[in-house]
């Protein structure tokens, strides 16, 4: 009754009922969505989204972006499952698990090893019922900045001017490009048991926000030789730590961490800043060193495996480095 549809990207009617759906759902206008399914076909990436069309709306959608995942210098081709959306007139029709279903075939023929969400309260239900599987909690490290509370303007205050100091101080800290972040990364992937890839051109999609939010900084040695890159997202009222990497001494990404304290009491809008990892092994250190609260996240991955002769031990999740890739922060 229901046909599922691969969006038609030279088809304007077609994108539009989609992106309307995607909007009525969440927000953050058709811009962003534009630019996060590629409509317009900018960025050299893994990209399908399929819909459900019906009298003249798109009344569901899902989106799953392919990328390839190293685990012990092995590649593996994964699909992450994002923008699962269904028009409010037709829910409880099974159309999401429908959907989910017609993923899973279609990255089987992709030779796809693995599909995976993230799994919130709402689509948890229809995952498991499928056979996702969970199968890690990620951590999230979180530092509170200013107090909302009344009381608290003066502190705030304080905080404010005292950041304009701070940052002026940092002489070995800059911006650096996505092929200095992209090219850095590469000589550090080989440290870690589980990564996933980083080209140049998957980092200008991933990071090429259409309100300009993102920021990649790197440290310095006196040399001048990067030795640490952090990557930081501005939302309305808190920073996003979205990737966190350094070379050999952790020195460097303490600095980082700490300039980025430094920008939150610059901005008396930011609250607080947060960071979600996969595995803390390698950074927990720098973090609790900073004052971060440590805690496990809401939501845990669940894993569908295409390939049964695929398998992760644990203890290798606890040597991984990953950035999500569905910009859903």
């Amino acid at each position: 009754m229901y046909q599922i549809t691969l969006l038609d990207k030279t088809s304007i009617t077609q994108i539009n009922q989609c992106l309307d759906l995607l909007d009525r759902s969440f927000g953050k206008g058709l811009d962003y969505y534009r630019w996060k399914h590629n409509v317009n076909g900018d960025y050299s990436i893994e990209e399908y989204t399929f819909c459900i069309f019906k009298d003249d709306l798109c009344i569901a959608t899902t989106q799953v972006i392919i990328n390839e995942m190293f685990i012990l210098k092995k590649p593996y081709r994964f699909g992450i499952l994002c923008d699962g959306a269904t028009h409010k007139d037709y829910r409880r029709l099974g159309l999401f698990e429908k959907l989910l279903s017609h993923i899973n075939t279609f990255c089987s023929q992709k030779d796809v090893t693995f599909v995976y969400s993230t799994g919130n309260a709402k689509s948890r239900n229809a995952l498991l019922k499928l056979g996702f599987e969970d199968f890690f909690s990620s951590y999230k490290a979180t530092k509170r900045v200013r107090y909302t509370h009344t009381a608290m303007k003066g502190y705030n205050f304080l905080l404010t001017v005292f950041g304009k100091l701070v940052v002026k101080q940092n002489n070995d800290i800059r911006e650096v490009s996505i092929e200095e972040y992209s090219t850095f990364f590469a000589a550090q992937k080989n440290k870690f048991d589980i990564t996933c890839e980083k080209s140049q051109e998957y980092l200008k999609w991933r990071l090429d926000e259409t309100t300009g939010t993102y920021s990649v900084f790197g440290s310095f040695d006196k040399n001048k030789k990067l030795q640490a890159v952090l990557v930081l997202k501005k939302s309305k009222n808190g920073f996003y730590i979205v990737d966190a990497i350094y070379k050999e001494n952790m020195l460097y990404l303490n600095q980082l961490l700490k300039y980025t304290y430094s920008l939150a009491m610059l901005n008396k809008n930011i609250i607080k800043i947060n960071s979600i990892h996969n595995n803390f092994k390698g950074i927990k250190k720098v973090f609790q060193n900073n004052n971060y609260k440590i805690t496990k996240s809401d939501s845990s991955t669940l894993l569908y495996v295409l390939n049964s002769d695929f398998k992760i031990p644990y203890n290798q999740l606890e040597n991984m480095h990953y950035m999500r890739i569905d910009k859903n922060e």
